[in-house]
C-alpha cells in the first residue's frame, strides 16, 4: 500500500479483514469486499496467526510495523 494508513485505520481493516476470513471468505472476495489489496489481506492474515486469543490490536502494531 502506497498511502500511509493511520492505527486507527489498520486496526479496522484487521478486525474487518479477520471477522471476514473466519467466517468463510477467500482473500479474493475480502479484497473486493473492502477494497484493499491482496498483498495487504495477506500480511494481516500472516500477522494474526500467531496469535491464539483475539488481540487484534497486536495484529495491528505487526502490521503497521510491515507497512
Amino acid at each position: 500500500m502506497n498511502e500511509k494508513l493511520s492505527f486507527s485505520e489498520i486496526k479496522e481493516d484487521v478486525k474487518n479483514v479477520i471477522t471476514r476470513n473466519e467466517s468463510g471468505m477467500t482473500m479474493n472476495q475480502i479484497a473486493e469486499e473492502l477494497s484493499l489489496s491482496l498483498d495487504y489481506i495477506e500480511t494481516i492474515l500472516t500477522c494474526a496467526q500467531g496469535f491464539m486469543e483475539d488481540d487484534m490490536e497486536a495484529v495491528a502494531h505487526l502490521v503497521e510495523m510491515s507497512l
